[in-house]
């Protein structure tokens, strides 16, 4: 009889036992408790299935036990092995149960699939990596790198899947699992289908949304049944991926309770500390991060998280220590960990080795905050020429990096370079602005959000600092840019960025002073 339809058979075989004299009849309550568990394994829900899992296995252990109850232990077993795998959750304690459980059921008959091919194919898997000792997460990705030729043949297992019934529930989430990782395989998904044969299945549903290629948004089940915690952590890191629409404060609430709910997965405690950290909650952050190492470690993305961390709490010495530990270990985020090596061996004022920390972070990671700060630590150590260089390389990287540009017009006057000053400061005015343009939207955003209304207001307040600072500092470009044209001679350019300055309160008198002097210039 095919796997995943046994549970119903199962009640029809009750009503046959029942009547039959010889064979005493299974009792009402094995009865209700394993309709109990065909109904939490059919919600689908991790919790759900720990609960199904729970009473199979005390059915399984009963005198003359029904075989519906050592199927639906293997089932249930395997379904939590992967679902484990999706949420970073230690899988092994799965795994021992499933084996025991699959020892002892009877040996398969067409067509049904031997046990074997539901654990090789859970094996296969490789689940969330994020949590993972950085070893062990590249040989999983060595695994998926492989899968993705186009001349690689689809894994044994996976070709297993395939021919187990239309109705095999187990089969169906592996085969979705395995697939989905695989873009090739992905593209051929059918989730109008697949959702058919499953009845609109929650479980189905859920992996559908994780492949990206159908079913409803992560919250939608949780919305429809509050055991669906699995979601939390997906809803999460959906609502990260709005990138600069993004909440970040509503991710943070999302992910602490996806850790409530799951302590053990690592995977759930980076993002939180990762998402603590956007959201300046850096002591708080700290201790997820140093969660993660005492479990791991060798796990890098925590220890860069955890030095950033210690960066901006002033920690700079532990910080160091930690940035220096990465480098130690090698091959991963080495960059980075020069970068933030240098970052707070610059606020020391370690000025040489802050120097050779950021220019080995440059030849690791071409990114415009590396040659910011280079830009910074070269300024420090009066290396003018260097400085403007380095300032340059990062607003070219990035043209909204206003204080790349608005810092190279600075050393320009250093160097009394009014030509090359002057429209660098013209660039850094419109930088500025556009700025402040950019944060008054993610503030209209901040504002129709629906977290709580002390972070709603700490945001907001975050928000119009930025803002005012940025006017500022437009309008400072501004004065500078009218002061370098005058020195130039350019009446008309300098007349201009003066008026620019004087819509700014604070620098309106001296912008009207300023004025008054480009006046006399000569036509």
């Amino acid at each position: 009889m095919p796997t995943r339809v046994r549970v119903a058979a199962f009640l029809w075989l009750v009503l046959i036992v029942a009547c039959a004299a010889r064979v005493p009849p299974v009792s009402p309550s094995v009865v209700t408790d394993l309709a109990a568990a065909d109904a939490l394994m059919h919600a689908g829900c991790y919790q759900c299935l720990e609960r199904a899992l729970a009473i199979y296995e005390r059915v399984a252990e009963m005198p003359r036990a029904p075989s519906a109850a050592r199927h639906g232990a293997f089932d249930t077993a395997v379904l939590l092995a992967v679902r484990a795998k999706e949420l970073g959750i230690p899988t092994e304690p799965f795994f021992r149960r499933a084996r025991r459980h699959a020892a002892s059921l009877p040996a398969p008959t067409a067509p049904d699939l031997a046990p074997d091919v539901y654990l090789e194919s859970v094996e296969l898997f490789a689940g969330e990596l994020s949590g993972l000792d950085p070893d062990v997460r590249q040989q999983r990705n060595e695994r998926l790198r492989r899968a993705a030729a186009p001349d690689v043949p689809r894994p044994a297992p996976r070709l297993a899947l395939g021919e187990a019934p239309a109705t095999d529930l187990v089969a169906a989430y592996l085969s979705l699992a395995i697939d989905c990782e695989e873009a090739r395989a992905r593209r051929d998904v059918n989730a109008a289908a697949v959702l058919a044969r499953h009845g609109d299945s929650p479980l189905i549903r859920f992996r559908l949304t994780l492949c990206a290629v159908g079913g409803k948004a992560p919250g939608s089940l949780r919305e429809e049944d509050a055991r669906w915690l699995d979601a939390l952590f997906f809803e999460g890191r959906a609502e990260l991926a709005r990138r600069a629409a993004a909440d970040v404060g509503k991710a943070v609430e999302l992910f602490a309770s996806a850790h409530d709910a799951f302590p053990a997965s690592l995977a759930i405690t980076l993002a939180l500390g990762n998402a603590q950290n956007m959201l300046s909650e850096y002591d708080a952050a700290l201790i997820n991060f140093d969660a993660v190492l005492a479990e791991t470690p060798t796990h890098r993305e925590a220890a860069l998280g955890r030095t950033m961390s210690l960066s901006y709490l002033s920690r700079h010495a532990e910080a160091i220590a930690e940035a220096t530990r990465i480098i130690e270990l090698g091959t991963w985020l080495i960059g980075d960990a020069y970068y933030w090596r240098a970052w707070n061996r610059f606020q020391l004022k370690e000025l040489d080795t802050a120097w050779a920390d950021i220019e080995q972070a440059s030849k690791l990671n071409v990114d415009t905050s590396v040659f910011t700060l280079a830009g910074f630590i070269a300024y420090a150590r009066k290396e003018l020429d260097v400085a403007v260089n380095r300032f340059d390389r990062a607003f070219a990287l990035d043209a909204t990096n206003c204080e790349a540009v608005w810092a190279a017009g600075l050393v320009h006057v250093d160097q009394q370079a009014w030509g090359e000053a002057a429209p660098k400061f013209s660039r850094g005015m419109t930088c500025f602005v556009s700025a402040a343009t950019q944060t008054e939207r993610e503030m209209a955003e901040i504002e129709r959000t629906t977290y709580a209304e002390a972070l709603k207001a700490k945001r907001i307040a975050a928000a119009q600092k930025r803002i005012e600072t940025s006017r500022f500092r437009g309008a400072q470009s501004a004065f500078n840019a009218a002061q370098c044209y005058l020195r130039l001679g350019q009446k008309v350019l300098a007349l201009t960025h003066a008026d620019a300055a004087a819509e700014h309160a604070q620098l309106k008198e001296k912008a009207v002073s300023l004025r008054a002097t480009i006046e006399k210039i000569p036509n």
